[in-house]
Order: C-alpha cells, then structure tokens, then sequence
C-alpha cells in the first residue's frame, strides 16, 4: 500500500491520518534561527536522540513538598519532530513522549520516553520520515498496515488496571509498563476491532470503570472497560456529522456527552496539497451538535444544538434533578488554534492570540432543547475533581491568560484558573512572563471528600532558565503559588495531557 493509498484508505478513521503539504519552513535550521528570539518556544525544538530516555533521579525541590503527595503524575505530548534535516510543519504531528514523575518521601524523579510504536521503529530503522501525518506531507511509498502505521501514541496518558495507556485520535491505545515506560504494544479490546479508534479522552467514572469513543467516516463507537481493565463492551453507532473533527466527551450516571464541532475534513484538499486553514473547514452555518448516547444502549439517543463553536475539550457533566444534563467545556469562535496556531509555533512564531473561553451548557432532554452561557475568560485544558467525573461539579481548574504581556506569545498560557461554579468567583495565579503554563490536574488529598482538599499539580516551562518545572499548589490558596515547586536539570517538549495514580 503506497503513501497516497494507504491516506486515502485510512483517512475517513480520523482527521488525525491528513497529510497537506505547504510551503513553510521544514528544515530545523530555519527553526532554530527562527527560535534564538522567542526563548519560551524552545520546547517545539523537541528531542533530538531518538533512543535516549530522559531521567533525573532526583529533581531540586524548593518550598515544602507535602508528605501526603505520593504517586506518578503522567504527561504526554508530541516531542519528536525532527528527523534528518526534515522537520514537521503542525505541532500534532510529532512522534509521543510519555513522561513520569515519581512522588514519595519528599523526593521527585523523572523518566521520558518515547512511545515505541509502529511508525516510530520504522522510522528509526529507515533515519527518515515515512509517514505522512496530520500537517505534513511526507513522500515515500512505506508500506501501511492500517491506522497504527500512522499512531503516535501523543496525546493524553493514563494509567488504569496496572499498565498505562498512551493515546492518539485515530487507532490503538499503547500500553506501557509504569514500571518503566516500556512499550508493551497496541491494545485489542476485540479481535474484530482491532486498531478501531480509541480516543485520547477517556473517563474513569466514580466506580473505576472507563469509557471512551472512537469515531471513523460515519460511525462512533462507544467503549467500555471495567476497573480491572477487562472489556466490556463496545457499541458502534451512527453519527450526525460524519467527516467532523471529535476530540473529547464525558460522561454522566446514564449517559455519553460528545461535542461535535462544525469542522469538516475535505480529503479533496489534501489530496491536492491543501494547507490545513484550507483543508479543514470550519462551517459557520453549521451548529455546534451534542450528542447524548444512553451508555447501555447507544441507540437511544438525542442530539442537541448549540451555536457554532470549536471545541477540543470537555470539563465535566453529570445530570441534574430535573433530569437535564449540565455540561461544562471550553469554546472557541473559530478554528485557528488548528490551522493556524498549531502551525505558527512549530516555525518558531507567535500563534494567534487564545480565543477560547469556558461554556456552560443545559441540554434539557424531555424537550430536546439546550442552552448555553459564555463566560469572560481565557482558558483551555479544563480539568475537575477526578472523583466527581460524571457527578456534580463545583469546581473546574484551566490554563488561562489575562495578562497584556501575553499577546506577544500568542495562545500559549502564563498563568491558572480555579473557578467556583455556583459563586462565579475565581482565584487565579500569575506564574509570571517568563513562564509557558501547561495543563494542570486536581489531586484530592488522602480521605478528604470536600474538593477544595486537594492540590494542584502541573507543570511549566521557564524561558529564561531553559527548564521545565513541577507545581503544587492548594486548591484553597491558588492566588498564594506553588508551595513546592521541583526542578528539572533540562526542560521537555511541551505536552498536552496527562493523569495522576497515587500511591
């Protein structure tokens, strides 16, 4: 199966598989001299061994690590983006890098590795691209043996059921020991389902159990793995908008909650050598569509619309007495974070500035009508109480920008957001204009219930230091900033997602 082939066979599986090619800068010289003046993008150098894990058995620790703070704090992200004098041209593009930090005893160790699919072993037998990928065109007639010759395992982690799951939009989960991150290989949940997409979002609901979606052409499948990783089922359905783009969903007591955005993939464009602001459209006249899947029975179904809005991601949902579904996430009036930022970044230029804000949703499902309220902020990445996913919700953590500072850097963020959902008020912190701030996760601390017993833990990347840092913060004090802070002796690709396991 040739590279054109092999694109337009497994294309319709997901966005993830298109392959424009665009006159931009493609050589990582020309990144690097693009970088020397913007510092605080060095992370999109990405690594440069292919074979070398990164490792600090004990990172420099400052303020008071809490006692009680024990477990693996994951992250994922694209951090391969280079090979040979050939460099991606979109930020989605690179090959994933898992990274884990250890907690315990008052000490902080580190270990990244690469995410030893298909396409990456290939690629470093071969020393040279093989693969075409979301942004990127790259010409060669390497055999494709389906969605995982393509997978780069890049985009959120988690560990579940002893193994940790690395995942992309389009195909496989990578399993990897969290012992070491070695990779252990694809997950079949089903024989006949093999290489089926497995998205990059799953949720682990109150009981232990998780679920996710995929989605190809025109169908969604609907999975569900129980608290000891052994599968359960998988529904597959049809989707109102087939051709969109899918990210993220949640789940509630009863049911599925996927946005699905008004972004269509024209494989046309591609084909023809389309840039992604060509190839991926963003269909103002179309609504923004929430579909709602009873978990038991997929069949039974709603689908609401909203106003046309981009959405990546979800921050929580759970059904109110009334029997509504209240459903948090974070929106954006168009799609140029996609086409446009996500490009900008990897040339070593400034992306458009952050347009996303957080929504909230009600989706009334007696009468099929919904309802939504924008709120003022910057935000993106929404994350809740790991144990309140799919229950009510008071509290929703983001990455956020206000400051004028920030314009110069584009959607990347500088600072955090907790805000009270029933009060509207918010307690925010400036990590400052030297600092690239990246998703942060809630981390309840031992046998406490209320949500604000907890920490806040993520990671950040200081430019003027050149290394990358793990935060902690208490929920009850965001405004007062890390009360520890540990310190890596060199900084990481910035990632997307990630999760935490405690000990």
């Amino acid at each position: 199966m040739n590279r054109r082939t092999a694109l337009q066979a497994f294309g319709a599986l997901s966005a993830t598989f298109a392959a424009p090619s665009f006159a931009l800068p493609a050589d990582a010289s020309a990144f690097d001299r693009a970088v020397a003046a913007n510092r605080w993008l060095q992370p999109f150098k990405g690594i440069s061994d292919t074979t070398q894990d990164l490792r600090c058995e004990s990172l420099a620790i400052t303020g008071r690590w809490p006692a009680g703070l024990r477990g693996r704090f994951y992250r994922n992200g694209p951090a391969l983006f280079e090979r040979g004098g050939q460099r991606y041209r979109h930020w989605f593009d690179g090959d994933g890098m898992v990274q884990q930090f250890r907690f315990g005893d008052g000490r902080v160790s580190h270990l990244g590795r690469l995410v030893h699919t298909p396409k990456l072993l290939a690629e470093q037998r071969a020393g040279r691209f093989l693969y075409s990928a979301f942004g990127t065109d790259i010409p060669s007639d390497a055999p494709a043996q389906g969605p995982d010759s393509f997978n780069t395992a890049n985009t959120n982690a988690i560990e579940h059921a002893g193994r940790v799951l690395a995942m992309w939009e389009g195909g496989s989960a990578f399993a990897l020991d969290p012992r070491d991150l070695s990779t252990q290989g694809p997950v079949s949940w089903r024989d006949d389902l093999q290489q089926a997409p497995f998205s990059a979002h799953p949720k682990v609901d109150a009981s232990g159990h998780l679920w996710n979606i995929g989605t190809f052409r025109n169908r969604v499948i609907a999975w569900h793995i129980d608290p000891q990783g052994r599968f359960v089922n998988a529904q597959v359905g049809e989707s109102p908008y087939p051709g969109g783009m899918v990210h993220d969903m949640a789940v509630t007591a009863q049911f599925l909650v996927i946005p699905l955005p008004p972004v269509k993939l024209h494989f046309e464009r591609l084909a023809a050598g389309g840039t992604p602001e060509q190839a991926y459209e963003f269909q103002r006249d179309e609504p923004l569509r929430i579909l709602v899947l009873r978990k038991d029975d997929i069949t039974q179904r709603r689908v609401f619309e909203l106003p046309a809005q981009m959405v990546f991601h979800v921050g929580n949902a759970y059904e109110r007495g009334d029997g509504s579904i209240a459903l948090s996430f974070v929106g954006a009036s168009d799609h140029r974070s996609l086409v446009l930022g996500a490009v900008a970044v990897m040339r070593g230029q400034p992306a458009p500035p952050r347009v996303s804000s957080t929504q909230l949703a009600v989706l009334d499902m007696a009468s099929g009508r919904a309802s939504v309220e924008s709120l003022a902020d910057a935000v993106e990445f929404p994350r809740v109480d790991p144990r309140r996913i799919g229950l009510p919700t008071r509290y929703l953590l983001n990455a956020s920008t206000w400051m004028p500072y920030a314009a110069g850097r584009g959607s990347l963020f500088h600072g955090i957001e907790l805000r009270d959902l029933h009060s509207g008020k918010v307690d925010r912190y400036d990590y400052g204009e030297q600092m690239v701030v990246e998703e942060h996760l809630i981390v309840p601390k031992p046998g406490a219930s209320d949500e604000l017993d907890a920490w806040l833990v993520g990671t950040t990347f200081d430019a003027q230091r050149q290394v990358t840092l793990v935060n902690v913060l208490e929920a009850r004090r965001v405004a007062a900033g890390p009360v520890a802070q540990a310190a890596l002796p060199y900084w990481l690709p910035l990632g997307f997602h990630g999760n935490f396991t405690p000990a």
